[in-house]
C-alpha cells in the first residue's frame, strides 16, 4: 500500500491531469502531436513456461485459420505429480486398476478464440509421451520443442467439437468443462514403471518427475485447420480442473461401482510446462508488412506474443517548449474497419482485438533509459519504460493504460498508451526521439487479430500519433 501512495503522490508533483483547466487562467493547456514511424515485426521472445501463484496457465491447443494472420498450431508440454505422494495403487494388492483418463480441463476463464459461428467445427487430439525431460528453473518459448514417442501415442487421435467445448459433463455428480480422453495400456505402464521409482522414495513429488518426463498434447494432423483456436487451463483446483490424468481403480472383491480415483496432475509448485506455438503467414497479408521496405508503413499489425508486434519511432521530442509541465504524452493506434471485420466487438466468438497493448523501450545509444537499474544504453536493448516504476507496484500498469478507447469525436476506436515520464526522460537526456515496442498481453499466447493505421497513413484521423499534453504558466 505504501508504494502505491508514493507513486501517485510522486506523479502528482509532476503530472496534472489533462481533464482540468486551470483556475484564473493562470496556465495554458497545450497539445503538440509528433510524428511516428511505423513497421510491424515478428517477435517471438515471449516465455511460455511461466509460472505464478495466482495467475491461470492458459495453453493454446489446435489448429487455427486468419485471414489476415495466416495459420497458428498449438501444443501443450506438461509435467504431472501425484495427487498423494507415496501410494503405489499399481503394488496395492487390495485393488484392481480399471482406466486411465486424460483431463485438459476448459473452465471459466479459458478462450475459444476464432469465428465459432459454425457450431460443427472439430478439431482432432492426441497425446503423446515426453522423451526429453524439463527443468523446473529453466525458460521455455513459443519456438521450443521436446521429443516425444511418436511411435508409441499414449491415446487414440481423439475428436472434440469447438462449439460444444464449452458444455459440461457431469462427472462424479457434478458439471465439469474439459477435454477427457482415454489413456492406453502403454500408459498405463509408464505409469506404473515412475510410481515403482519413486513411492518410496525421500520425495516422491520429485522422484516421480525424475521418473516421468511429461505429457504432450497436440493436433493429431497439422494439415487440418479449422476456424478456431481453445485455450485450456493447465492449472486448477481439483481434479477436474487441473490438466493430468485421473487413475480408476476398485477394492477387489467389490463391485466395479466403487470407484476409487488417483490423481496425477500439474501442479504449478513443482512441474513446469510450456506452450509451443507455430505460426505460418507466408501466403498471407501480414506477409507483405513483416517484409515490408517501406521508410514508414500506413498500416501495422499486432497479436499476442508469438506473432506480429509494432516497432514504433517518436521524433520530435525537442519541441516540447522548455520548463511546462507535462499532463499526458499519449501514443494512439487507430482500428481500421476493413481490416478488422468483427472490431471493435471483443468476446469468445470474434477475431476480436487484444485487450490491452504494452510498450518496452529500445535503447538508442545515446543512454536513454540508463538512470535505471536494469534499463539498457547500448543500441537496440530492451529496457523498461519509465513509467513502469517502481516494477513492485500494478500502478504503473493502470496509469499507463494501453486499453481500447472510443473517441467521441471521430468515433473511432483507438488504443491509447500514455508515456508522460518516458518522455521527461527523453528531454532529460536531450534525446529528441523514443524507440519503442508495443506487444499485447501474455495470457493467450499468440490470439488476437488487429490492424491499425501506422505512421504514414493518408487519413490523419486514424494515423499512428503521439498526442503530448502540457501547461505553460502564463506571465
Amino acid at each position: 500500500m505504501s508504494l502505491a501512495i508514493l507513486v501517485a503522490a510522486c506523479r502528482e508533483n509532476t503530472l496534472i491531469s489533462s481533464k482540468l483547466s486551470p483556475s484564473n487562467d493562470t496556465a495554458q493547456i497545450k497539445q503538440l502531436v509528433l510524428s511516428c514511424i511505423t513497421h510491424t515485426y515478428f517477435d517471438d521472445t515471449v516465455m511460455t513456461n511461466v509460472n505464478y501463484s495466482g495467475i491461470p496457465v492458459y495453453e493454446a491447443i489446435g489448429n487455427m485459420y486468419d485471414p489476415f494472420f495466416g495459420t497458428m498450431t498449438g501444443s501443450t508440454f506438461f509435467q504431472i505429480t501425484p495427487g498423494s505422494p507415496g501410494y503405489d495403487p499399481f503394488i496395492d494388492s487390495t485393488v484392481t486398476i480399471d482406466s486411465c483418463v486424460l483431463v485438459v480441463p476448459f473452465t471459466y476463464g479459458c478462450l475459444l478464440y476464432g469465428d465459432t459461428s459454425n457450431q460443427n467445427l472439430t478439431q482432432t487430439y492426441q497425446a503423446f509421451y515426453m522423451t526429453d525431460s524439463m527443468g523446473y528453473y529453466s525458460n521455455y518459448y513459443s519456438f521450443t520443442n521436446k521429443a516425444v514417442d511418436e511411435r508409441n501415442p499414449i491415446t487414440a487421435p481423439f475428436t472434440v467439437n469447438m462449439y460444444h467445448l464449452q458444455d459440461s459433463d457431469n462427472v462424479a455428480g457434478a458439471d465439469h468443462a474439459s477435454m477427457r480422453i482415454r489413456l492406453n495400456t502403454y500408459f498405463t505402464e509408464l505409469l506404473n514403471v515412475a510410481l515403482a521409482n519413486s513411492y518410496n522414495a525421500a520425495d516422491p513429488s520429485a522422484a516421480f518427475i525424475s521418473a516421468f518426463n511429461g505429457i504432450c498434447v497436440r493436433p493429431a494432423d497439422t494439415r487440418s485447420v479449422s476456424n478456431v483456436i481453445p485455450y485450456f487451463e493447465l492449472d486448477g483446483i481439483d481434479e477436474y480442473s487441473s490438466a493430468g490424468v485421473l487413475l480408476y481403480y476398485h477394492t477387489k472383491g467389490s463391485t466395479i461401482t466403487d470407484t476409487l480415483i488417483q490423481q496425477y496432475s500439474y501442479n504449478y509448485a513443482v512441474c513446469t510446462h510450456f506452450n509451443q506455438i507455430t505460426k505460418s503467414y507466408s501466403r498471407y497479408p501480414i506477409n507483405a508488412l513483416l517484409h515490408s521496405t517501406a521508410a514508414n508503413d500506413s498500416i501495422v499489425a499486432l497479436q499476442n506474443q508469438p506473432g506480429a508486434s509494432i516497432d514504433v519511432k517518436i521524433y520530435g521530442i525537442n519541441s516540447i517548449p522548455k520548463g511546462v509541465v507535462i499532463n499526458k504524452a499519449e501514443l494512439q493506434f487507430t482500428m481500421l474497419p476493413q481490416y478488422n471485420p468483427m472490431a471493435p466487438i471483443y468476446g469468445p466468438d470474434t477475431l476480436g482485438p487484444p485487450i490491452k497493448l504494452y510498450p518496452n523501450g529500445l535503447s538508442i545509444g545515446n543512454g536513454m533509459g540508463g538512470v535505471y537499474p536494469d534499463s539498457a544504453t547500448a543500441l537496440n536493448q530492451l529496457y523498461l519504460v519509465a513509467d513502469r516504476y517502481p516494477t513492485t507496484s500494478l500502478t504503473p500498469l493502470t496509469m499507463m493504460d494501453g486499453y481500447l478507447h472510443q473517441f467521441p469525436v471521430t468515433n473511432n476506436y483507438v488504443y491509447t498508451v500514455d508515456l508522460p515520464r518516458e518522455v521527461m526522460q527523453a528531454i532529460a537526456m536531450k534525446s529528441d526521439s523514443i524507440h519503442l515496442h508495443i506487444n499485447g498481453s501474455q495470457d493467450f499466447y499468440g490470439a488476437f487479430h488487429l490492424v491499425v493505421g501506422g505512421g504514414s497513413l493518408s487519413d490523419s484521423t486514424s494515423r499512428a500519433k503521439f498526442v503530448v499534453t502540457y501547461s505553460k504558466l502564463s506571465h
